[in-house]
C-alpha cells in the first residue's frame, strides 16, 4: 500500500500538489492560543515534508499559482494604490517606503553579514516580512540569471527553506511587537488613544448616531393619540422633532396610505415607524401607544452594499456625504458599515472614504436605490468574473514582466509577478471607475489569492526536495537569527519616524505598521485591544503601497546578492 502511494506521487505529481495544500490548510488551522500557522506556510512545510521522497514537479506551476495570487492581490489594491496618492494621504505612503527601504537593508545586511546565497537572502526577506510576493518575483528573477537548472533549483530550494525557517517569528514577532511592544515603547494607552482619536474624527458631533446605527435598526407600529402632539402634526415635522426615525405608512380607517411627508396626522392613524432603537423610547409620549399592525409594516426594506465611485463623494468624510446626500430631509435610509478592501471603517463623521469602499445601507427600497445611484454601483452577489479580461491581463502583465532595461550596467526588468501586479493594479483601478470592465466578485478575488499562494507554497515546497534538511541544518541558526533582526528592525524605525517625524497620532501608526508589512493579524490585536477600528484607516493605504515595495524587493535582492 505505502509502496502504491509513494510511486502514484512520484509519477503524479499533480497529485503531491493537492496532498501538500490540503495537509497544509488543515495544519496552518491548528491554533495555540490566539495563533495559528496559516495555509500558505502550511502548504510549504507539507510540500517540503513530502518532497522528501524526491518528485519532479513542473516548475511552471509555480509560475502559473503565483500569477494567479499577485493579480488577486493588484486587483484588489488597485483602488486604494492610486488613490493613496495624493495629499491627504501622503504621510502613510512615506511611512511605508521608509518601512520597505528598511526592510531591503536589513536583509541585505543579513546577507553581508553571513554571506547568504540569493535564495537564502530572498526566502530570508519572504519570512521575517510574512510577504510570500517577495518570494514570488525573486523566483522569477533568479529563473532570469545565467545559470544552469541544477543551479538555480538549488538556489530555488534554499529560499523556501529559508522562508519556512523565518516565517513563524516574523508572524508572531509583528503581532507581539504591534500589539504590546510599540504601544509601550510610545507610552500609549490603546483604549484612551483610541477614543481621543476618535473624538477627533467627529464622535461627540450630533452625527453620532451614524455609528452605531447597524445594530438598531427597528421597525415599530403606533396608534395617534387624540389631542396628543402628534394629532394634527405634518409627518415632515414628526420626522425634524426625531431625525432617526422615519413614517413609512399610515393606515387610516382601514385605507393605507403611502410615505408623504405633507400627509397631517390624525387621531386613530396607525403609524409605521422606521428608526433607530434609542429613538422609539419617547414616542409613545409623542404618538401613543405602540400595537402590533402587520399591514402598517408591511412597507417594503432592502439592503444593499454599494461601491463608491462617485467623483462627487470620493475624498469626502461621512458628515459631508451625508448631508450632500440627504440634506434637510430625512429618506429613511441608515448605514450599517463601511468596508475597505474588507476591513470595516470606524463609522466617525470625519471618517474620510475613497473609491472602492462598500457602503452597506438599509432602508426604503426606493430610496437606498436612489442613494445608490448616487454613490456608486450596487455590489451584487450574483455577478459573474470577467474572466477574458483578467486572463488577457495576466497574458499582458507576463509579456510586460519579460522587458528588460539597463541601469548602468545592470540588467532590470520587472519578472512575470512584477509585469502582473503592474497590470492587475491598472485593470482593479478602472474597474473601481467603470464596474462593467473586468468584474471580480470579493469571493472570486479571495479563490484566486488563497487557492493560487496556497499552491505556489506547496509547489515551492516540493521542489525543495531531499536537499532541504542539509541545507536547514548548515544555516538554520544564522537564519533564524537573520530573520529576527529583519521582522524587528523595520517597524522599530518605522514607529519613531511615523511618530516624531510624520506626527501620525499612535492608532493611525499602529495600523499603518501592520498595513506596511502586509500583516492583517497584527492590526486585528489593536483593534481588539482598543475596541476601536480606527486603526485600519491606517492600515489599507499602507498595506496597498507595501504590497507593490515588498514586490519589487524580490528582483533587487536577487540582482544585488547574485550580480
Amino acid at each position: 500500500m505505502i509502496d502504491f502511494v509513494l510511486n502514484a506521487l512520484r509519477n503524479s505529481p499533480e497529485i503531491a500538489v493537492f496532498l501538500a495544500i490540503a495537509l497544509g490548510v488543515l495544519v496552518g488551522r491548528i491554533r495555540l492560543g490566539s495563533f495559528h500557522l496559516g495555509s500558505v506556510a502550511g502548504a510549504l512545510l507539507m510540500g517540503l515534508l513530502i518532497g522528501q521522497i524526491g518528485l519532479e514537479v513542473p516548475s511552471v506551476l509555480k509560475s502559473v499559482f503565483f500569477a494567479m495570487f499577485i493579480y488577486a492581490v493588484g486587483f484588489k489594491s488597485g483602488p486604494e494604490f492610486f488613490g493613496s496618492l495624493n495629499r491627504g494621504t501622503l504621510k502613510l505612503v512615506i511611512l511605508s517606503v521608509v518601512l520597505c527601504l528598511t526592510a531591503l537593508g536589513s536583509i541585505l545586511m543579513m546577507y553581508a553579514v553571513y554571506d547568504f546565497d540569493a535564495g537564502f537572502t530572498a526566502g530570508l526577506g519572504a519570512g521575517a516580512m510574512t510577504d510570500t510576493a517577495i518570494m514570488g518575483t525573486a523566483s522569477s528573477a533568479i529563473n532570469h540569471l545565467p545559470l544552469d537548472a541544477a543551479a538555480k533549483a538549488q538556489l530555488n530550494s534554499h529560499m523556501a527553506i529559508a522562508y519556512a525557517i523565518t516565517y513563524l517569528f516574523g508572524t508572531i514577532g509583528l503581532i507581539v511587537f504591534v500589539g504590546s511592544v510599540a504601544p509601550k515603547l510610545l507610552g500609549v494607552d490603546l483604549k484612551a488613544s483610541a477614543r481621543e482619536l476618535e473624538q477627533s474624527l467627529g464622535i461627540n458631533k450630533d452625527e453620532d448616531g451614524i455609528s452605531i446605527a447597524y445594530t438598531r435598526i427597528v421597525v415599530r407600529a403606533y396608534s395617534v393619540q387624540a389631542g396628543g402632539p402628534a394629532d394634527g402634526s405634518l409627518i415632515a415635522d414628526l420626522e425634524q422633532l426625531h431625525p432617526r426615525l422615519s413614517v413609512e405608512r399610515v393606515v387610516r380607517n382601514g385605507e393605507v396610505l403611502e410615505r408623504d411627508t405633507g400627509l397631517t396626522l390624525m387621531a386613530g392613524d396607525i403609524v409605521g415607524i422606521y428608526a433607530l432603537r434609542e429613538a422609539v423610547s419617547a414616542l409613545p409620549e409623542w404618538i401613543g401607544t405602540e400595537i402590533d399592525h402587520p399591514q402598517v409594516l408591511s412597507f417594503p426594506t432592502v439592503t444593499l452594499d454599494i461601491v463608491l465611485t462617485s467623483a462627487e463623494l470620493a475624498g469626502k468624510t461621512i458628515h459631508e456625504i451625508r448631508t450632500r446626500l440627504l440634506g434637510s430631509g430625512r429618506m429613511g435610509c441608515f448605514l450599517n458599515t463601511i468596508t475597505r478592501q474588507g476591513y470595516e471603517l470606524p463609522l466617525l463623521p470625519n471618517t474620510v472614504l475613497r473609491r472602492g469602499d462598500v457602503i452597506s445601507l438599509t432602508g426604503r427600497t426606493a430610496s437606498v436605490e436612489a442613494l445608490a445611484a448616487r454613490i456608486g454601483r450596487v455590489r451584487k452577489s450574483d455577478y459573474r468574473s470577467d474572466i477574458a479580461v483578467h486572463t488577457l491581463g495576466m497574458v499582458l502583465g507576463s509579456l510586460l514582466g519579460l522587458l528588460s532595461t539597463h541601469i548602468g550596467m545592470i540588467p532590470v526588468e520587472l519578472g512575470v509577478g512584477g509585469g502582473v501586479l503592474v497590470v492587475s493594479l491598472v485593470i482593479g483601478w478602472v474597474n473601481s471607475r467603470k464596474p462593467e470592465f473586468g468584474a471580480l466578485p470579493p469571493a472570486a478575488q479571495w479563490a484566486f489569492s488563497e487557492f493560487g499562494l496556497t499552491a505556489f507554497g506547496a509547489v515551492v515546497g516540493l521542489l525543495a526536495g531531499p536537499a532541504a534538511l542539509a541545507a536547514m541544518q548548515e544555516h538554520g541558526v544564522s537564519l533564524l537569527l537573520s530573520g529576527v533582526v529583519v521582522t524587528l528592525l523595520p517597524p522599530l524605525v518605522s514607529l519613531y519616524f511615523g511618530r516624531y517625524v510624520l506626527r501620525l497620532h499612535p492608532m493611525i501608526l499602529f495600523g499603518a505598521l501592520a498595513g506596511a508589512q502586509t500583516e492583517a493579524a497584527s492590526m486585528n490585536k489593536i483593534i481588539e485591544q482598543s475596541g476601536s477600528n480606527t486603526p485600519v484607516i491606517g492600515f489599507t493605504v499602507c498595506y496597498a503601497i507595501s504590497n507593490v515595495l515588498l514586490a519589487v524587493c524580490g528582483p533587487i535582492i536577487v540582482s544585488v546578492v547574485a550580480g
